[in-house]
């Protein structure tokens, strides 16, 4: 078994939008992450705006992270 069996590299892929919309994924190969990164950003009449991608030794934890903390008001 290789050490890349065993201690896996990922990469996240995190793009932002108007409104506040972040979409993230994470996957091994971060020329397929630019890949789809790129093709989120030029759609046409899309709501996202930029991209970045990492690596991440915490990928899993990472996704599921909240990026904004919601604070309710009660009117």
């Amino acid at each position: 078994m290789t050490q890349e069996a065993l201690d896996p590299v990922h990469f996240v892929l995190k793009v932002k939008g108007k409104h506040n919309l972040i979409f993230k994924t994470k996957h091994n190969d971060p020329n397929y992450l630019k890949k789809v990164g790129e093709e989120l950003v030029a759609q046409e009449d899309g709501h996202f705006t930029e991209y970045e991608i990492h690596r991440s030794d915490h990928a899993n934890k990472e996704m599921t992270q909240a990026e904004h903390l919601l604070h309710p008001t009660f009117d």
